[in-house]
Parts: C-alpha cells; structure tokens; sequence
C-alpha cells in the first residue's frame, strides 16, 4: 500500500495540495489527467516510491486543490508546478504527466527549461490545435458530447462512478479504478466552460524542449506513431528524445498495461 504525507502551499494565492512519499531520494513530480487527482498515480508510484521521492500534486480544480474561476484566467499549471518545486526543495525533479498533465510537463519543459531533469508523457494531447472559427458542426456537436460526458461525473456519486468505471474500463484494477472514482466527484465542472485546444502545438513546443524526454503512445491512444515521428524529427536537443508505442491500450495507457508501462518507464529512468 502506498504510504505518503499530504500538505498544501499558496501559490500566487492559490492552494496547491499535494501528495509525498518522502525520503532522500531523487524527486519525481506526477502530473495526472482532466478530472483526475494526484492520488490517480498511486499504483505506479508505490513502484516508483522505492527508489524515488513522488510528489503528487492535485492540479488546480482538482482534488483538494482551489477551484477554477469561470475564465481560467486564474489557472497557470506550468508556473504553479514549477513554484511547487521551488517551494518543495526539489533539485531537478524527473517530471511524468499524463495527457493534460503532460501538456503541463511539455510546457514546463519549454518555459521552465533549467527545472526538470528530464520528462515523460504518457499520452499528451499532442495534436493539430483547434481554431475554434474553424470548426465544423460535427466536430462541435463531437467536442460538446465529449465534454458533457466527463462533466456529468460531478453529478454522480462516488459508487454510481465507480459502476461506471468497473462497467467500462473491465481490465482495470480495483487499484485504479478506487482513486479514479474518488477524483470524479472532486473536480470542479468550470474545468469544461472552456476545453477547446488552444495555444502552442507540439510542432511549435517539441523543438524547444531542451531536456531527455520520453513519450508513450499507444494503439489506441491520442498520438499517432506519426506524430511521434514528425516530433522525433522536429527535436534539436542534444539530450535524447525516445518515444515507445505500447499495444493493447487506449488514453490510459498505464491502467490498461500496467507492466509494460512500468518496463518503459524503468528501461528510461535506468538510462539517465
């Protein structure tokens, strides 16, 4: 079972929580995904706490973290890790995130580039950015039922998610699905009032990620082996730059081949 201590810190007045294991180890900080929490991690940081200090932190919205303002404005997830880690001592943490935690991981990367050690990105949403004056009808109507379907977890209670999940995410292990329920019915719905991808693609960012970087895709995933490819292509760091597909899994790539994302992850962390 995983053992931690939990706390908070204001970050440019906003409460930050955060989940610890502790110990003299080298820091690694585990951004997780939309409406997840950062005990969303607790299976792969039990593995990983046996050699590392994990920081866990709940992202802004989620967990106990503050909630978000309707704009966002309030919202800085890069400056707000990277104060985190000030704040924490934390002396070039290795930095793993999860979908939009893994965009927060690139832009760390990118505008905090003396931070991190080195990153990993299980599955960011490495794709074309939306302009929004360019969408058609159906990927509008695609985006809202989208949106709607992850928003309509705050309406349920804790057992009704649970269901959900044990219902459609069938090879889950209860270590998953227990944390992932309990992150559904915290995270604040002003999270979906603006979802549109926007900013700085991966085109832009990858060339400026200055640190060793993996990335993990799947089959099923968001990114595309091509898109791995294109970035691998754009990389002009002198740090190496991997990326790995793993097959059988979808988003969630390491709740659906838990041991293969565990030998990825371990192969890269024995390489620094």
């Amino acid at each position: 079972m995983l053992k931690y201590t939990e706390g908070d810190q204001i970050i440019n007045g906003v409460k930050i929580h955060y989940y610890r294991t502790g110990g003299k180890k080298p820091p690694i900080i585990l951004l997780h995904g939309a409406t997840d929490n950062g005990l969303c991690w607790s299976p792969l940081a039990e593995w990983l706490s046996v050699k590392y200090d994990v920081i866990m932190p709940d992202a802004q919205g989620h967990g106990h973290s503050d909630r978000l303002n309707t704009t966002l404005k309030s919202a800085d997830p890069a400056g707000q890790i990277a104060t985190l880690a000030q704040q924490l001592n934390l002396i070039k943490p290795i930095i793993m995130g999860h979908s939009m935690g893994a965009g927060t991981t690139t832009n760390i990367a990118v505008n905090y580039p003396d931070l991190p050690k080195a990153i990993i990105l299980e599955d960011p949403a490495w794709i074309e950015v939306i302009d929004p004056s360019k969408m058609t009808p159906e990927m509008k109507k695609e985006h809202a039922e989208r949106t709607q379907a992850l928003a309509g977890f705050a309406k349920m209670s804790r057992e009704e998610v649970l269901a959900y999940g044990r219902k459609f995410n069938p090879t889950w292990s209860e270590a998953e699905l227990l944390p992932w329920s309990e992150a559904k019915t915290q995270f604040d719905p002003n999270l979906f009032k603006n979802m549109l991808l926007t900013g700085p693609g991966y085109r832009e960012l990858a060339p400026k990620i200055n640190c060793p970087t993996l990335l993990i895709i799947s089959d099923g995933g968001l990114v595309k082996p091509e898109t791995a490819m294109q970035a691998a292509k754009l990389w002009k760091s002198k740090y190496p730059f991997r990326w790995v597909q793993i097959k059988g899994a979808g988003h969630n790539i390491r709740r659906e081949q838990f041991e293969k994302f565990k030998e990825t992850v371990g192969q890269f962390l024995e390489s620094l």
